[in-house]
């Protein structure tokens, strides 16, 4: 029955997955940053990419901040070929660009979309993306696979999980956390969330569709001991939803209900 259940998720959101547009993080404007999500690295040991769930339906947006220059000349554009141009990616997933052609003007935002439904051929693993770009520089186009080669030491890591432990949060930890739940469950409005904390600071509090879109994100401050504070699922159409808090040491995932 959960099977059938997880097959029918994702038979019936093949079409709204492939409706997604792909989001810019603009953020990079602002820290110069050049990916977002951030990669992997040494010093930053994250992986930043959503898991991708074994028979569900798999949307990431990647934001490439173009640079003017690379190795001190001016650069034309960035481009990726329409197939094959990221490696390891998990079977059934794809992608696709904004702008269509995937064709990125210097100092703009590009924006990639993994989507697809992860198909049920693939096992529980780690991958490690390479993104292969030309540089065109003059008459020029420059080879360049990133994150790596751009910056040395850095991967984008994807998680690639079997399905019941997305849902459930299997694989998902936090040291400082115990005790993860919300009451009521189902609700049709405000629902409690309520943990046990053995450390105090800023955590940020998501929710997530089972399409893997995040609709709603908070920073809560949480105090050592006994921690309480209330989501409002009021506007959110019935369904299942998946609710995370975390911060960069890990997180922890549960299902929300919403009923009406």
């Amino acid at each position: 029955m959960k099977k059938t259940l997880l097959l029918l998720i994702a038979v019936l959101s093949i079409g709204l997955a492939q409706a997604q547009n792909c989001e810019r993080d603009s953020n990079l404007l602002v820290t110069g940053a050049l990916l977002s999500p951030a990669p992997y690295t040494p010093d930053s040991p994250f992986y930043n990419l959503k898991p991708a769930c074994i028979g569900l339906v798999y949307n990431q947006s990647v934001t490439v901040n173009v640079p003017a220059t690379f190795n001190g000349f001016p650069i034309d554009s960035v481009s990726i070929a329409l197939t094959g141009a990221i490696s390891n990616l998990p079977t059934g997933v794809t992608y696709s660009c904004d702008p269509p052609n995937c064709h990125f003007k210097p100092m703009t935002l590009g924006c990639i979309l993994l989507k697809g439904t992860v198909a049920n051929t693939n096992v529980p693993d780690t991958v490690d993306l390479g993104i292969t770009a030309n540089v065109h520089v003059s008459t020029l186009a420059i080879p360049v696979i990133f994150p790596g080669q751009v910056a040395p030491g850095s991967h984008y890591y994807l998680i690639v999980k079997n399905a019941a432990d997305c849902m459930s949060g299997t694989g998902e930890s936090h040291s400082m956390l115990a005790n993860l739940r919300n009451y009521p469950n189902p609700t049709t409005g405000l629902t409690n969330i309520e943990f046990l904390s053995l450390t105090r600071g800023d955590f940020r509090f998501e929710v997530f569709n089972l399409l893997g879109r995040r609709i709603y994100e908070t920073t809560v401050r949480i105090d050592q001991g006994q921690n309480n504070f209330q989501f409002d699922a009021g506007d959110l159409d019935a369904g299942t939803y998946i609710y995370t808090l975390g911060n960069q040491d890990g997180k922890v995932s549960r299902l929300l209900s919403v009923g009406k």
